[in-house]
């Protein structure tokens, strides 16, 4: 028996055919590839708005005060899109699965979004005349509300993304999987920042803009991406127990009755309070507040980079052409990315290899990730604080914005991983009285005990992410109390194993990386040999969950963003062209500017 066939036997059920949920491949590198590709394509749309957005916006005369409240369409779509989307996706009975609806409407959205921001121009021509006062305010209104409907659609498309890698694969897979995804990622952002240095019109002899050469480019990057992830990752329906169906039927009836859209906000607000409340003691809820903290520097280094850089450039070289600046500003971000990319690469393996050392197989409960994770953040503090020292230099604003790309790394890499592992241990939800939404909530975090084997080992052959208390222990817990994946030879694959001790399934994955074969086939056979009636009663929660951590996220975004437009208003001359020949007086006399001031 070969490795490569044993996993799509596993994969199968009595009768013949493969058991939802799984994804084509029979090699781990393979169904990761398949799994995570869709990373690239929303990452090189991401990256494109991160370098050219805001000179765009400031291109159209728009202010930078107002700029800072368009970019709040971030936080926003992420406050509001993620945690709606999530909730409703939780429980959607398509056909296709409950995320793969959402990506494709999400997508097609995202395309006509980007169009119409890159050709805002031209679509309000057909209106106004060309030149006019008109023509230019509606520009700049196209502008904004297709930026703001990029934002939405985007993250509608992320958030599912997410989802379902959590849906699909077992806990083990989870930090591996997020490690490729974070290479696409970085792979992405490195090209979409090359592609941004390029002067594009030039090098194909066309007299239209940067931005639309690069949407032309990205549109079909983003559709082929998320094309090869549906088609290969095959979700299981989600079929309600026939009192949850009824329950839900009657809400619904109910909703549109009424037709009060804010009944519906009300029951998630309270439905994702009580799921909070439920988290109470558990990793997840200081990862949330960590992420608070954190995001107040992270979003102004974003989306002001690449015009930071770019006013520093026409300060010291007296020019005034606004997409040099915005290439000259590129530069930075093209750093970022590369030093981004090399932690993806490198980091997993060496925090493996440190936990190998000093913990061998025992598990550490997440504390190293944790531990790089927190002083990540300190040291991208620190750089934050010596952004005035590099205000008057191009190369050595290049190398701080380019600096932050390590930091960065970990930053894109390690709450993911561990919010993915915390939310797919816990016990799981077949209880006959669970019909209700509500009552799972209580029980989403109820204590779950590592996959040990008999020797203490974690099963995984890497410390596992409890949801319990860091502080609790579950070293005494009997075997009795463990789920499915806690049957004999049920090893839930690491993502970042360094040793070759096991099963004879055992593939290796390149890049340091090993994983055993023999989880993701045993994770879907017992999906398939459990049938339908467990699985139709559990409630998932993981858009729930992740729709939380976002909300965290946004927060510190409206915090920034209110700031940004308050300094800009204050700081900015009275001109209503900021990109024009004659730049602000704080960059005349070399004093701090106002990104300046935003970033320490």
């Amino acid at each position: 028996m070969s490795t490569a066939s044993a996993p799509h036997r596993r994969r199968t059920t009595a009768s013949g055919q493969r058991a939802l949920p799984y994804v084509d491949g029979n090699r781990a590198w393979k169904r990761m590839a398949c799994m995570t590709v869709s990373s690239f394509g929303t990452q090189f749309l991401w990256s494109a708005e991160m370098s050219q957005a805001t000179p765009f916006l400031l291109s159209l005369g728009i202010s930078k005060s107002r700029v800072a409240l368009v970019l709040m369409a971030g936080p926003l779509s992420g406050l509001f899109t993620q945690p709606i989307v999530g909730l409703y996706a939780d429980k959607n009975p398509h056909r296709l699965g409950r995320r793969r609806p959402f990506i494709i409407q999400g997508g097609l959205c995202v395309l006509v979004s980007l169009s119409t921001f890159a050709w805002c121009q031209e679509v309000a021509g057909i209106v106004a005349e060309s030149g006019s006062q008109a023509h230019q305010n509606l520009s700049a209104f196209l502008a904004v509300v297709s930026f703001y409907a990029l934002d939405i659609s985007i993250n509608i498309v992320t958030v599912c993304n997410k989802c379902l890698m959590i849906d699909v694969l077992p806990a083990g897979e989870q930090q591996l999987a997020n490690a490729y995804a974070a290479r696409f990622s970085g792979v992405s952002a490195v090209l979409t920042m090359l592609i941004s240095l390029l002067d594009l019109p030039h090098l194909f002899k066309r007299t239209t803009s940067q931005l639309k050469l690069i949407a032309y480019i990205g549109g079909p990057v983003f559709v082929v991406s998320h094309l090869v992830m549906c088609v290969t990752v095959h979700e299981k329906r989600f079929v309600p127990g026939p009192a949850a169906s009824s329950s839900g039927d009657a809400a619904a009836a109910d909703d549109q009755a009424r037709g009060a859209i804010w009944k519906a906000m009300s029951n998630m607000v309270t439905r994702f309070w009580e799921v909070w409340r439920s988290l109470d003691g558990t990793l997840v809820q200081p990862l949330c507040w960590i992420e608070l903290w954190a995001w107040l520097g992270w979003f102004p280094l974003i989306f002001y980079s690449t015009t930071w850089i770019g006013d520093t450039w026409r300060r010291t070289s007296g020019e005034t052409d606004d997409e040099q600046a915005t290439r000259v500003g590129a530069i930075g971000l093209l750093v970022h990315s590369l030093l981004s990319l090399l932690g993806w690469l490198l980091i997993p393996a060496l925090v493996a290899h440190f936990r190998h050392r000093k913990y061998g197989g025992r598990s550490d409960g997440g504390r190293s990730l944790v531990d790089l994770w927190g002083y990540s953040q300190i040291a991208f503090g620190a750089l934050l604080l010596l952004s005035p020292f590099c205000e008057n230099s191009v190369p050595l604003s290049v190398l701080l914005i380019g600096a932050c790309g390590v930091p960065w790394a970990i930053t894109a890499w390690a709450p993911f991983a561990l919010l993915a592992e915390a939310i797919l241990e816990k016990p799981e939800w077949g209880d006959d009285d669970a019909t209700e939404a509500e009552d799972t909530s209580q029980r989403l975090l109820a204590e779950s005990v590592p996959v040990s084997r008999p020797n203490g080992e974690a099963a995984s052959g890497h410390p596992m992410i409890p949801l319990q208390p860091l502080s609790s222990s579950s070293s005494s817990s009997s075997p009795s109390t463990l789920t499915d994946r806690s049957e004999p030879g049920a090893d839930l694959a690491s993502s970042l194993q360094l040793d070759g001790s096991a099963g004879s399934d055992a593939e290796s994955e390149t890049e340091g990386l090993i994983m055993e074969e023999q989880s993701y086939g045993h994770h879907h056979h017992q999906i398939g040999k459990a049938g339908g009636s467990s699985s139709s009663n559990q409630v998932p929660v993981a858009g729930i969950v992740l729709g939380i951590h976002n909300v965290f996220i946004v927060i510190p975004q409206f915090i920034i963003s209110f700031i940004s437009s308050v300094l800009f208003k204050f700081l900015e001359p009275g001109s209503s062209e900021p990109t024009s020949a004659d730049p602000p007086a704080a960059l005349r006399t070399h004093t701090l500017s106002e990104i300046g001031w935003i970033f320490t």
